[in-house]
């Protein structure tokens, strides 16, 4: 194996010539199985070499560095204080001087006399390393895997939020409006790494850094994402390792109680007769159905029962992956009548990818503008309509089943059997917004007096 056998020392093996090609193994002359490997590039590297059942086993134990003092030996001991196994040097390639080698060398040996391998068992660690998936893979796992076949509607949602909040955001992505997407500010990009290699520390960092940059709703539901890939990859077997995420908890979240309040409702309609027909028209949708924002843009009329005043958001759309059965009040039914007949599936068609309106940010603020009212959002008119049911004197069960917070059924007969309290309950909160708003007819809310307010 070795072709020389030396005393080991800094100046001797500092004096070692490289070959002119290939490498040659130089002996130590004190510890038994320790040899340097030299290579023609001037590489020097401490290896034991012994048989085990006549079988050569060799391992790598690290660099001869000829800049390290003699008199330094292995570290004994953690940061922690913990004591620390030579063994853990192994694999890792250090820098080592003589001292160091001949105690790496010992250590291996007697590993090995037990019946332990140190290196083939770096090297299978190693292994799987490399074939550890990367939290892109997991993540694309649980996309095709768990999202897609179950119809979650949040698919498409969580895939945007993985790249948003934890991995990259292919370039030239458009928004709606034509802006360029872009990751959140202080998130990360985590798509590369080996699901092993994301510790806790890591996942805390994260999510304060999200917190701080956009708000801890937005980094809670990252750290609730990335709990979820690493789940599923163990169920499936996919990593057998740590879920970096078990043990950290949610950041608090103040939960938004804004809703139109009396006083605000006049100056609201008075601002709303002024806006377009098909702005009108969504607004009044969405505050007497108290449907999300997207199922609203997305109506379609195939999911629409006019016979029975029912409107369907089908379990793809919906948030929590079950068909939604929502009653339709005489306002919404107006509404409706007025948009019938457009040629298109979509009760607000568009000339977009989707083929329907999308959010309407810029005609919402103008509507704020014109009716002089700060911090509401559309998802506000969603909490309007639960809001004055409540004034109204409806039940948490009512209100609830109308904000569709739990699950209707799947099939319009069972909706049959709960809707007609819950309509109730709408009409009623509907129709106290429209009295509160000065407007007497509610059937007729649809074809608002076109005023405008007098300029100051």
């Amino acid at each position: 194996m070795a072709n020389e056998k030396i005393d080991f020392t800094r100046s001797s093996l500092s004096a070692i010539t490289p070959p002119a090609k290939g490498r040659v193994y130089v002996r130590d002359a004190t510890q038994p199985g320790l040899i340097l490997d030299v290579t023609a590039k001037g590489t020097k590297t401490f290896q034991l070499y012994r048989k085990i059942a006549g079988k050569p086993i060799r391992s790598v134990l690290g660099r001869f560095d000829p800049e390290l003092p003699e008199s330094r030996e292995l570290p004994r001991t953690q940061a922690n204080g913990k004591p620390l196994d030579p063994l853990e040097f192994i694999g890792n390639t250090p820098r080592l001087n003589v001292r160091m080698a001949r105690a790496l060398a010992v250590a291996v040996s007697a590993a090995l006399d037990r019946g332990e391998n140190p290196a083939a068992e770096k090297r299978e660690m190693r292994r799987k390393a490399a074939e550890e998936l990367t939290l892109r893979q997991a993540f694309d796992h649980y996309y095709h895997n768990h999202l897609k076949p179950h119809g979650k509607r949040t698919a498409e949602a969580m895939r945007e939020d993985f790249a948003r909040y934890l991995g990259a955001v292919p370039a030239g992505q458009k928004k709606p409006k034509g802006k360029e997407k872009a990751k959140a500010k202080g998130a990360v990009d985590w798509e590369s790494r080996r699901l092993s290699s994301i510790k806790p520390a890591d996942v805390r960092k994260m999510m304060a850094s999200l917190r701080d940059g956009v708000g801890p709703r937005t980094a809670n539901k990252a750290m609730v994402l990335l709990r979820s890939i690493y789940k599923k990859a163990a169920e499936w077997r996919l990593y057998e390792g740590h879920n970096p995420t078990e043990g950290i908890s949610k950041y608090p979240e103040n939960e938004r109680a804004r809703f139109i309040k009396a006083e605000e409702l006049p100056r609201f309609f008075e601002a709303l007769a002024a806006a377009p027909e098909h702005i009108r028209h969504f607004v009044l949708l969405a505050l007497t159905t108290g449907a999300r924002k997207r199922n609203v843009l997305g109506m379609r009329w195939a999911d629409l029962d006019t016979h029975h005043n029912l409107w369907t958001v089908p379990g793809e759309f919906s948030k929590n992956g079950t068909p939604l059965v929502i009653p339709l009040t005489a306002v919404a039914l107006n509404v409706l009548k007025v948009r019938q007949g457009n040629g298109t599936e979509w009760v607000f068609p568009a000339d977009s990818a989707s083929g329907h309106m999308e959010d309407p940010k810029k005609q919402w603020n103008a509507l704020l503008l014109r009716a002089g009212i700060e911090d509401l959002r559309i998802h506000d008119l969603r909490r309007s309509l639960g809001s004055w049911a409540a004034i109204q004197g409806a039940s948490l069960a009512i209100i609830g089943q109308a904000l569709g917070h739990k699950d209707p059924g799947a099939t319009r007969i069972y909706a049959r059997l709960t809707v007609d309290p819950v309509r109730d309950a709408m009409e009623k909160a509907t129709g106290a917004m429209m009295t509160a708003g000065g407007l007497k007819a509610v059937g007729e809310v649809v074809e608002l007096p076109r005023k405008r307010r007098a300029k100051a």
